[in-house]
């Protein structure tokens, strides 16, 4: 099995009986799916003892986030190395038994009530900074173990009730711990923002000890880029929630809207598809990749019901590119509705109706906590411009809305 520092080190913590392990770290990290498989490890190697627990439970915020987040981060790289070691996997409980009598469950606890019942051997909660601390609270004191991970975003209750007190141990990370990650990424990562270098190449610091910030945003920097707590505000669509993919509608006759935000060398090619049912708006994320070919983007769009003689698809400018759709099929392939102020008023358009999103739009879940306002960088003051990165699937999901709606308002 391909492993991690993240692994390694979650694994001898564990195995010195650490009573909490605080996972703070960035962007593609790998923390999540480490934790995971050193979890995994210690459910096949123990054996059930006495009156000792035998149940590691992996929790979430919510179903959509468990299912989208954590369970399926198993189910596509822990379980292939360990499906020798697992007997059996119950789906509708979630449960995966091990051969050794140990087993795993991914179980959402909706209240502080749910919350109490049986003791557990371990406990894995992930995106611990949107999870409620007296259910925390309630599942950890009947745990043996417990690890929790997060993006520091922001303090939370961690930062006061668990960091720095001497049985709990911290593991810190970023993408440049994840030896798996494509250079591409990394570089992309790197990229939330740029400083200003002087001639010997050294970061020009301001006098309150701030780097000077060419593009982009410290904030998310720090965060995202390098696991450091940070006071990140200003997301522009705060309020989207994320869905399970059974509840994402599957009508064939709703009037769904196709568009996609081109990418090249580094930046992905985003196809999306967007329906409004009366006051919301369902949108699902159909590719994210980059150098994506236009035969493969038709390809991907006839699997997800557009049909080429009858459903426009509004695209990013770019005439070679739309040439080549329309060559491969998709003949209604046209520039999406775009100008001066544009990208102002179809934020101010989605603004206006309720955004749900499945499980499986991981880049829609992503990038929706990194897309943020720009600000003043003397004074802080956000400034009712979007920062132009981390925008890929929203300029994608603007192109479709803008276009379609702003003509009909319906």
């Amino acid at each position: 099995m391909n492993v991690s520092p993240i692994y390694t080190r979650t694994l001898e913590l564990l195995r010195l009986n650490t009573r909490r392990i605080v996972s703070q770290g960035g962007q593609y990290s790998g923390k999540t799916v480490n934790h995971l498989a050193a979890l995994a490890t210690l459910c096949a190697e123990e054996r059930p003892t006495g009156d000792s627990p035998v149940i590691t439970t992996v929790t979430a915020q919510s179903f959509p986030h468990i299912k989208g987040g954590a369970l399926r981060d198993f189910e596509d790289y822990v379980y292939p190395d360990f499906k020798n070691a697992i007997k059996g996997y119950h789906k509708t409980d979630h449960l995966f038994t091990f051969k050794s009598g140990m087993k795993m469950e991914f179980k959402v606890f909706e209240s502080e009530m749910a919350a109490r019942g049986s003791k557990r051997k371990r406990l894995f909660i992930n995106e611990a900074n949107s999870f409620p601390y007296l259910v925390f609270f309630q599942l950890d004191s009947r745990s043996e173990q417990t690890i929790i991970d997060y993006n520091p975003s922001i303090r939370y209750w961690a930062h006061e009730k668990l960091i720095g007190y001497p049985e709990n141990e911290m593991i810190y990370s970023d993408h440049r711990h994840n030896p798996f990650l494509t250079e591409a990424k990394h570089k992309e990562i790197e990229n939330i923002c740029t400083f200003l270098y002087d001639a010997d190449g050294n970061v020009v610091m301001k006098e309150n000890g701030q780097p000077t910030v060419v593009r982009g945003d410290y904030e998310l920097w720090k965060v995202y880029a390098r696991g450091i707590t940070g006071n990140v505000s200003g997301v522009i669509f705060p309020d989207w929630e994320m869905i399970d993919d059974d509840d994402f509608p599957g009508n064939k006759d709703l009037d769904w809207v196709y568009s996609n935000d081109f990418g090249y060398t580094v930046d992905p090619t985003v196809i999306v598809k967007q329906a409004k049912l009366g006051d919301t708006l369902f949108v699902k994320e159909l590719a994210y990749e980059t150098g994506l070919p236009a035969i493969n983007q038709v390809q991907i769009l006839k699997a997800n019901g557009f049909r080429p003689d009858q459903d426009p698809l509004y695209c990013e400018h770019d005439w070679d590119m739309i040439r080549q759709l329309r060559q491969h099929g998709a003949i209604y392939a046209v520039e999406a509705r775009k100008g001066q102020g544009s990208i102002k008023a179809g934020i101010d358009l989605l603004k206006q109706v309720k955004v749900k999103y499945p499980a499986s739009s991981k880049n829609i879940h992503r990038e929706r906590s990194l897309y943020v306002w720009l600000k003043d960088k003397d004074s802080g003051k956000e400034l009712n411009v979007p920062i132009d990165s981390n925008n890929h699937t929203f300029d994608a999901i603007r192109y479709g809305y803008y276009t379609r709606y702003l003509k009909t308002g319906v």
